[in-house]
């Protein structure tokens, strides 16, 4: 097996020109896209803040669709106003530290999957993720979508885990926005 390839951060380098920061409306991924933000802000890249909505899943019960279950259509208009609402916390954000930020929302049934494609169609050289960090960097414990992506990448992946000060901050903004995690 070969030694894991080190790559030097040097300040307006073109290999980190645009970040993918993949958020979930978790305080945690939050925190981390704030974090990604003053990265990029050093390195003098553009920040893509992607999230990937679940697919509408019709209910299968055996007396058939319970009456209070929302349509298709009005779980793709809630999904996409609370997630725009997320994505607009991290763009504002971004706006002003005077980062370059652009939002990508999509339906995907499969996060890793929906990441994975956002970045190559965004062209970007960098994932930014955040990662909860129970018990230190085992794999057990990294969560199934952190794992898949540093093992399906073709780009690097740079893996944070937020300080308790830093999702507090987070915590703090999202309750200032009358956002819920």
């Amino acid at each position: 097996m070969s030694p894991p390839k080190v790559v030097a951060f040097q300040r307006r380098s073109p290999r980190f020109g645009s970040i993918l920061v993949p958020i979930d409306g978790s305080v945690l991924t939050l925190a981390t896209a704030f974090k990604a933000l003053e990265f990029a802000r050093r390195m003098d890249a553009r920040v893509i803040v992607f999230h990937s909505i679940p697919s509408y899943q019709y209910p299968i019960y055996v007396g058939g669709i319970p009456f209070e279950y929302p349509s298709e259509a009005d779980y793709e208009t809630q999904c996409r106003a609370l997630a725009q609402r997320y994505l607009d916390v991290v763009s504002s954000f971004g706006a002003e530290m005077g980062v370059a930020v652009g939002t990508r929302l999509e339906f995907n049934p499969d996060p890793v999957d929906g990441i994975l494609d956002a970045a190559r169609h965004e062209n970007c050289s960098l994932i930014y993720l955040g990662a909860h960090g129970r018990s230190g960097v085992s794999p057990l414990f990294l969560g199934n979508v952190a794992h898949k992506i540093l093992t399906l990448a073709q780009i690097p992946v740079l893996l944070d885990r937020p300080t308790s000060e830093e999702v507090g901050r987070a915590q703090t903004l999202m309750t200032q926005r009358n956002i819920e995690p």
